[in-house]
């Protein structure tokens, strides 16, 4: 109880920011775990924000990327948060000593290069029913990586929402029409079991014969986002605080990996654009 609480009051207050506020600015204190240069983010367990969030465990994106450039995991940090109305940083990042490593992300694997074919791990779908990525093999897929339970509006909703207006667009466009799947894929298998997921995709808005939800053995899942740069950090044994980063991946209609977007730095427009350059040289 004490973490969905943990969990709730996390999303009320980053509500409540985005919509409340313009710049505040809040001390934090944590120690780094991860250091994402690709994605200008480091990933901090930090302590109590006072007047904005109970300690924690996530990514945060640093607004200069020079401050990256001597960051490494173990290090203890002091940093300013800003705030504003559809971002979230850190600024003026201070080395204030180093401690030994308690939490680790997940085992890293060799990453899928473009034009590599994709493992076709196995899943099960929101239905229930057992789904292999080969499943799709003639079409161009869209793959990314959720847990219905991400409190964080710019994660795990972001790409629903995205997803939801690709499945939109696809609907329109006679050329994508059955050529085209998305797949979203849980890596909170406890949780989001096949009547979760359903549920989930019927909120999300999801076409089941474009949009598939899916999950499947956890160490399985969390091997096969490693090839596409996902890193998953578990906050504790029962699962239920994730930190992840964000990656989206079109594989193309022979199984080869086509593209990676990282974080929510895409548009709809352009995986749409990736999508049909997948079906076009197919």
């Amino acid at each position: 109880m004490a973490v969905l609480f943990r969990m709730t009051l996390l999303l009320a207050v980053l509500a409540c920011a985005a919509a409340c506020s313009s710049g505040r600015e809040y001390e934090l204190r944590g120690q780094v775990l991860a250091v994402d240069r690709d994605r200008q983010e480091i990933t901090v367990k930090h302590e109590d924000i006072v007047g904005f969030m109970p300690a924690m465990t996530m990514p945060f994106r640093v607004e200069e990327r020079a401050q990256l450039d001597s960051r490494v995991p173990g290090e203890l940090i002091r940093a300013t948060l800003v705030v504003g109305d559809r971002d979230v940083h850190l600024e003026d990042v201070e080395r204030t000593g180093e401690a030994p490593l308690t939490d680790t992300p997940a085992r890293t694997f060799d990453l899928l290069e473009t034009g590599e074919a994709v493992p076709d791990e196995p899943f099960v779908d929101h239905t229930g029913t057992p789904r292999r990525l080969s499943d799709w093999r003639g079409t161009a897929v869209a793959v990314t990586f959720i847990y219905t339970r991400c409190p964080l509006p710019d994660f795990c909703p972001r790409m629903d929402q995205h997803f939801a207006a690709v499945q939109k667009e696809i609907a329109r466009d006679p050329a994508l029409r059955k050529r085209v799947h998305l797949v979203s894929i849980s890596f909170d298998p406890d949780f989001d079991r096949p009547a979760v997921l359903e549920a989930h995709a019927t909120r999300a808005g999801a076409d089941g014969a474009t949009w598939s939800f899916v999950t499947g053995d956890r160490d399985d899942i969390d091997r096969f986002a490693s090839r596409f740069g996902v890193s998953i950090i578990r906050e504790d044994r029962t699962g239920q605080e994730i930190v992840h980063n964000l990656r989206t991946a079109v594989i193309d209609p022979q199984g080869r990996l086509a593209k990676v977007f990282s974080g929510t730095d895409w548009t709809p427009a352009e995986l749409l654009h990736e999508l049909r350059a997948s079906v076009d040289a197919r």
